[in-house]
């Protein structure tokens, strides 16, 4: 894991293998003068095989204080994370990104957010949230796992290559993750694979998903008492019979604040 500063703000970047027990290769986070991610490994053998990723080499700005990041990153003045929800600005995140899977499968080229009632918790259980935004994706979301939920779709103004498109967003909610006291995710996913210049509103989409979470029995959801934490974007991933070939370059990655 490595924490990267510029201009006053930072990031944390780490390769986060959560369900890897053991590999032979590895994964390369490379600055020059744009972030590569290369995920080059054979022989993978996965905690939980069940679970069909691997891992979600990544970014992240805001405040985690549960594994992997366990720290907080210098923040800009204009988004000050953790911050409660409805106080956060109508903002644009823009990525400008591409990815390429020789072998292996990229499940989801996401954000992945987090949202809590106390941003200084040290771990996660029922009561915080995941909020995931598949931009380009290739996992059956649904498959194997009964507990998730399709709860309909949200209209989301989104910025492709120059243009904003209202896009018809796919939801879905798992009430608990992992176990009967786990987190509720939620989770977005794009209408197509999304491409190079990709902006989301990302406080849009946390004031207007409170609907969503109650058709699907969670209605604890507030926004006027919810912290968004943190944001991360990566890619997860998945081996196809224990080798993965793939990745992703990210190019630039910036917060537009509508003022």
């Amino acid at each position: 894991m490595a924490l990267l500063n510029s201009n006053g703000t930072s990031l944390y970047a780490s390769p986060f293998l959560w369900n890897i027990k053991s590999a032979q290769g590895q994964v390369a986070m490379t600055f020059n003068p744009y972030l590569n991610v290369h995920v080059n490994m054979s022989n993978i053998k996965k905690i939980t095989p069940s679970i069909s990723v691997d891992g979600y080499p990544g970014l992240m700005y805001g405040q985690e204080l549960w594994f992997p990041f366990a720290g907080k990153t210098n923040v800009s003045p204009y988004l000050s994370l953790p911050m409660i929800v409805s106080n956060l600005p109508n903002f644009m995140s823009i990525l400008n990104f591409t990815v390429y899977d020789n072998v292996g499968t990229i499940d989801d080229f996401s954000y992945d957010i987090w949202l809590s009632q106390n941003p200084n918790i040290t771990y996660l259980q029922y009561g915080d949230f995941e909020v995931m935004i598949w931009m380009n994706w290739q996992e059956n979301i649904t498959k194997g796992d009964p507990y998730i939920v399709s709860v309909g779709s949200l209209q989301i103004p989104t910025l492709v290559n120059g243009t904003i498109e209202n896009l018809t967003w796919s939801v879905y909610v798992l009430p608990r993750t992992g176990s009967a006291n786990g987190w509720t995710s939620i989770y977005f996913l794009s209408p197509r694979h999304l491409e190079g210049q990709i902006g989301i509103p990302i406080a849009y989409v946390l004031k207007n998903m409170g609907s969503y979470l109650e058709k699907a029995g969670v209605s604890i959801y507030n926004p006027n008492t919810y912290y968004l934490d943190a944001i991360q974007v990566g890619m997860e991933f998945n081996d196809t019979n224990g080798v993965a070939n793939l990745g992703y370059n990210l190019y630039s990655w910036y917060i537009m604040i509508n003022t």
